[in-house]
């Protein structure tokens, strides 16, 4: 069983997922606990796999993705893994989750123009065990967040 996380951790956290390029010494300021001991906390945190890796948010409109999908695929149920393992390689899938209920998965992608979409969806359908994909294009996104409420 993990241990469970203390309030420190949780503050550290939360400053992280805000941004995760403050310093030591921002969290310090804010903390009131020293740099060393925020070294370890962070450290500990990584190595008990809680946090995974640094990200940048990116706007995608700004980089040319102006559509964004939501697929959801229904998939021979002995190959899900094997398809899923090969879909989340595509440059344009953001996220990929095996799903309970009629579909085997769900699909975010970010597409530049609609010509994409439409090789892409094609592709899909013509994989040897995707028996059906629905997609819905995304008219406008209220949130994107991976922050975590602890």
């Amino acid at each position: 069983m993990k241990k469970a996380l203390d309030e420190i951790d949780k503050d550290i956290i939360k400053i992280l997922q805000e941004n995760a390029k403050t310093s030591y010494r921002e969290i310090q300021d804010m903390l009131g606990i020293s740099i060393g001991t925020i070294h370890n906390r962070i450290s500990k945190l990584e190595n008990n796999k809680i946090i995974e890796g640094y990200t940048v948010k990116l706007n995608n409109e700004q980089l040319g993705f102006k559509l964004t999908f939501l697929i959801r695929i229904q998939i021979d149920g002995k190959h899900t893994q094997e398809i899923l393992e090969k879909i989340k390689s595509k440059p344009e899938v953001c996220s990929v989750f095996h799903t309970t209920g009629e579909q085997s998965a769900a699909l975010i992608c970010r597409f530049k123009e609609a010509g994409d979409v439409h090789n892409f969806i094609r592709e899909l359908n013509e994989e040897q065990f995707v028996t059906k994909t629905i997609s819905n294009m995304v008219l406008k996104e209220y949130k994107n967040s991976s922050i975590v409420t602890l």
